[in-house]
């Protein structure tokens, strides 16, 4: 049996109470006058909106593993002690009518037409579920653009939160990773509404399905109700267009990476009020350590109806299914408690071990807009995915100097699952005028579910495999026939099936009491319940309930006021609560919900029609009962006592100059924890210190015309493990590319990531697992084709 315990399911995230501290950086006030004074000099295309793609059982005990707060991949067990769309963009024209109220807001027609993309976006849903300009957010918001995705060639989600500000990325698996922000992980929304699937440490979709990824960094209690103070990743899927486009890419790169991915939107009638886009994608891939293989394949497809001038229903359906030969979750310590490194290559996992994850997931919305200021939205979505996992994870950890381990035939990983999660949002958004001004006003309603069933089966294998190099896993057997059994009548499967739900109403508005300042008002009120119960191949239990709170009130001020047309100051105040999941504490029981707060100030800019946006941020944050691993049970947990974070941010995102995109950004947090000898055992702490900047530039004209560089840099203070022995100390990597336009179909460019081959950790938090060495120096060629 492995070492961890079933109660480690899917810890939530983290709520936090905050109070304002520091002083705001002056450097980037004096940077934004000075674009503000450029703004005016140089022309800048308008900015892009939407585009066009072209129960424990007794076993011996041991040390003690500080697992990561997430759900554990291996069965848990009691505790031992010792691709490619067109580069287009939009621009935005109001639309006059002699017979509308000019003092009311406009409808907005898109006129989509061929150029280079860009860096950052003018205006987000993130945030009131209708356009807001990024300046006129009370918040830290983040966007990862096609463009950015393209240009870095960020393939996976992974992928892309590495690049993001703030952003700290704890590797899960070979299929999932987990994404911290101020020291808290976030949770996940698609196209708006909030989806438990992204807590659930799932196999993600690949990133070929999404048009941008939006991150809102700081609590999100208002719209997301039981989430984590964090912040939310929005998904934002590929729609269709109204004109044909096709594009595709075909790629090969490092350790046998081969991918191909084709986009692909057209009109299905004449008027083009029937749309329809796909993008799909097959990939086969090796690692950087050994043994391991993955091969995927994503398809996915969005219908979008016209039905009335007025009336637009979508549908989409994603599908994916990815095959993982020798799943890598990590290496062990060393028997000196300290990182391995001896090999970046090395593999825990056997080539017999297995990860199979088939995902699916289907959204529908129906818009309709009442009269000229208000729209009225339903949206649902719905997400299944199935999984079974088998390997052999190591019963001691790694030999300091021999690099020697033990297995044995009872620490054999085993199970069968299935995810899954609905959610339903309406809501209603919409502008009117009072005392001479005009006011927003957001209401609505959401729900969410998860349910998550798990199956383990009897292990009767007792053998002991010593002296096993951490180079040559293989040399473990695999398990004999019928050694491994999830039949009911073997007397040692288990099976446990944990369901949950909230509901809430939800509300929020922005009035104008004065020309140039706006304040927002806002809260929900939630319902969340949870129960769980023993299933096959168990004797099948009663529910239990683990948590059940009623009329959880979340509220929200904020205020934004505009210094100048292109510079605004803002000041918000946000909270959260997150429920604790199924039976964490060693001697039964859950935990006590999380609790916590955040104040947020800062200024931000917007030049050159909405082309650069830059922002600066002071935060403090405070929370309550967040979820560490119990260092002396494992797969069990603890709660802290009172944690306060604070720090503040700064980022830049757009064009500079013509042809110069930049991202760059910077973030610094304290953490203080009540119990200051509280070890790190699942994020308790984020480093002091993160730097992050990408820069890419394309050459107008001469006889390099057409070709293009970028270079990005990702820097990072300590990293603290589980032991004052396991820090990974202060780094940095450089990333770069090469490309080229070949026609006005044809593109070429060449990746390189961590040029410098820097070998470090980018998760130390484990005893048995969950020590990430980050990959050495790859390369990935890529051609794209656009028509």
């Amino acid at each position: 049996m492995s070492r961890f315990s079933k109660a480690s399911g899917p810890v939530g995230i983290i709520p936090a109470r905050i109070v304002l501290v520091g002083v705001i950086p002056a450097g980037i006030l004096l940077c934004g006058c000075m674009i503000a004074h450029h703004a005016h000099a140089t022309p800048h295309h308008p900015p892009q909106t939407r585009t066009n793609p072209a129960r424990p059982n007794p076993v011996r005990t041991r040390a003690a593993q500080p697992s990561a707060v997430q759900p554990n991949p291996t069965r848990p067990t009691a505790a031992r002690t010792a691709t490619a769309a067109p580069r287009t963009h939009a621009t935005t024209r109001a639309v006059p009518s002699p017979q509308t109220d000019s003092t009311l807001p406009r409808p907005e027609a898109i006129e989509v037409r061929a150029n280079r993309g860009s860096y950052t976006v003018p205006t987000t849903d993130l945030w009131g579920k209708s356009g807001v300009a990024l300046k006129d957010v009370p918040h830290s918001v983040s966007v990862i653009t096609q463009e950015r995705m393209q240009d870095s060639n960020m393939l996976t989600m992974t992928d892309a939160m590495r690049q993001v500000n703030g952003i700290r990325v704890l590797p899960g698996s070979s299929a999932n990773s987990n994404f911290y922000s101020r020291g808290y992980q976030l949770t996940t929304s698609l196209d708006g509404t909030p989806n438990a699937a992204g807590t659930l440490n799932n196999a993600t979709f690949d990133l070929s399905m999404y048009e941008r990824i939006e991150v809102l960094r700081g609590s999100a209690g208002l719209l997301q109700g039981a989430g984590g103070a964090g912040g939310v990743v929005n998904e934002v899927t590929k729609k269709p267009g109204h004109d044909f486009a096709l594009s595709g890419a075909a790629s090969v790169g490092s350790f046998d990476h081969y991918r191909a991915d084709i986009d692909l939107s057209t009109p299905l009638n004449r008027s083009g009020t029937l749309r329809f886009r796909t993008a799909d994608l097959f990939e086969d891939n090796r690692y950087f350590y050994q043994y391991s293989h993955s091969r995927k394949w994503q398809a996915y497809g969005a219908l979008e109806w016209d039905i009335t001038p007025t009336t637009t229903f979508l549908v989409s359906h994603a599908a994916q299914q990815q095959d993982i030969t020798a799943p890598y979750f990590g290496l062990p310590v060393t028997t000196d408690r300290t990182l391995w490194y001896g090999g970046r290559s090395a593999n825990p996992s056997q080539p017999w071990g297995y990860s199979n994850y088939m995902t699916q997931q289907t959204a529908v919305s129906l818009s309709q807009k009442i009269g000229r200021n208000w729209t009225l939205t339903a949206r649902g979505t719905f997400y299944d995915q199935s999984y079974d996992m088998l390997y052999n994870e190591p019963w001691t950890t790694i030999g300091a100097k021999s690099g020697l381990l033990t297995y044995e035939d009872q620490g054999i990983s085993a199970q069968k699952g299935t995810n899954s999660s609905r959610s339903a949002d309406i809501y209603a958004t919409g502008a009117f005028r009072l005392f001479h001004h005009t006011h927003h006003l957001l209401a609505g309603f959401n729900y969410n579910s998860y349910d998550q069933y798990v199956a383990y089966p009897d292990i009767t294998g007792s053998g002991v495999y010593d002296n096993i190099s951490i180079r040559n896993t293989a040399a473990i057997p695999a398990p004999a026939a019928g050694s491994v059994s999830y039949a009911a009548s073997s007397g040692g499967a288990e099976g446990r099936d944990d369901a949950a739900y909230q509901w809430g109403f939800y509300g929020q508005l922005r009035l104008e009491p004065v020309r140039g300042l706006s304040v927002v008002l806002g809260g929900r009120v939630s319902r969340f319940y949870e129960h769980a119960r023993d299933t096959s191949p168990s004797p099948r239990g009663a529910w239990a309930t683990r948590s059940d709170i009623h009329a959880q009130l979340t509220p929200y001020l904020g205020s934004v006021y505009q210094i100048t047309p292109h510079l605004s100051w803002y000041a918000s105040y946000a909270s959260i609560f997150t429920p604790s999941v199924g039976d964490m504490r060693y001697r039964g029981g859950g935990l006590a919900p999380q609790l916590g707060n955040q104040v947020e100030t800062g200024f931000k800019g917007e030049y050159f029609h909405g082309r650069l946006n830059i922002s600066t941020a002071l935060f403090r944050m405070e929370s309550v009962n967040q979820p560490l691993s119990d260092p002396e049970h494992v797969g069990f947990y603890i709660t802290t006592g009172p944690i306060r974070r604070q720090g503040w941010e700064a980022q830049m995102d757009g064009e500079i100059l013509p042809n110069l995109s930049v991202s760059i950004g910077y973030t610094y947090l304290d953490t203080k924890l009540s119990n200051p000898s509280s070890a790190d055992f699942g994020g308790a702490y984020s480093p002091h210190h993160m730097f992050k900047s990408w820069v890419h530039y394309t050459l107008p004209a001469g006889r390099l015309k057409g070709l293009s560089l970028g270079a990005g840099i990702d820097a990072s203070s300590n990293l603290h493990g589980g032991y004052p022995t396991t820090v990974q100390g202060g780094y940095m990597t450089i990333d770069s590319v090469i490309g080229y336009v070949i026609n006005r179909h044809l593109r070429l460019q060449l990746n390189a990531n961590n040029l410098t081959n820097r070998y470090y950790y980018e998760r130390a938090s484990g005893v048995w697992q969950f020590n990430f060495p980050a990959a050495p120096r790859n390369f990935m060629a890529t051609l794209r084709a656009t028509y």
